[in-house]
């Protein structure tokens, strides 16, 4: 294993543990204490490193999934921060030039996610290429939805702050999916479950603090 790997890995190590760490501590917290957004712009940070790490590793070590799922959290992630700067689309605000760029290369990716799964499926039969597609699919909604919004303007007053919250949410899945695969070796249970199972956990309790927003219709 090569130097630069090396110091990647455990770069990658120390900040998917500080960001699972501080993910957790934001969720407790919520937006209504000051300590949340201190936390929150560390666990932004964190998942930043992660998803270099991530890249490097996986195109260094072939692999795929993790790579995939390193676009799809740092996406949910970069999403949650930007909901933030963009509190005032109701009111003519624009989207900056910035968010197109990430809503164009994410639509890409998913989009390639989707093939991905179809052309793993057709060789192998394989039915673990249902994890790409599912994320994929995800991915693609996701990008959807937000281009919608950035182009009729969003259906609520809150619509930022349901996005922080769900794609914030979203980003700690995809940080708690990347350590119970990579922890595969130590949990006797079924790769999709391992990949799949944090989402159908946590979505619940997303879609629950999301009804807990009080948001108007406009």
């Amino acid at each position: 294993m090569g130097t630069v790997l090396k110091a990647m890995l455990i770069v990658h190590v120390i900040a998917a543990s500080v960001a699972l760490l501080t993910g957790a501590l934001a969720i407790i917290l919520k937006s209504n204490t000051p300590r949340h957004k201190p936390v929150g712009r560390i666990y932004f940070w964190s998942m930043t490193l992660v998803c270099i790490t991530a890249t490097w590793i996986s195109v260094a070590k072939n692999l795929q999934f993790l790579f995939l799922i390193g676009i799809f959290t740092y996406y949910a992630t970069l999403i949650a921060y930007r909901a933030l700067k963009l509190k005032e689309l109701h009111r003519g605000q624009k989207p900056h030039a910035l968010d197109w760029v990430i809503e164009g290369v994410a639509g890409l990716s998913f989009l390639g996610m989707l093939v991905f799964s179809v052309v793993v499926y057709l060789q192998s039969q394989s039915s673990e290429a249902i994890i790409p597609f599912v994320f994929g699919a995800l991915g693609v909604w996701g990008v959807y939805r937000n281009v919608r919004a950035f182009i009729k303007g969003p259906t609520e007053t809150l619509y930022w702050l349901k996005k922080h919250i769900g794609n914030m949410c979203g980003s700690y899945i995809g940080a708690i999916t990347a350590f119970t695969v990579n922890q595969s070796s130590h949990i006797p249970l079924n790769p999709i479950i391992l990949w799949l199972g944090p989402t159908l956990i946590i979505t619940p309790i997303i879609v629950f603090e999301l009804k807990k927003v009080k948001s108007k219709p406009l």
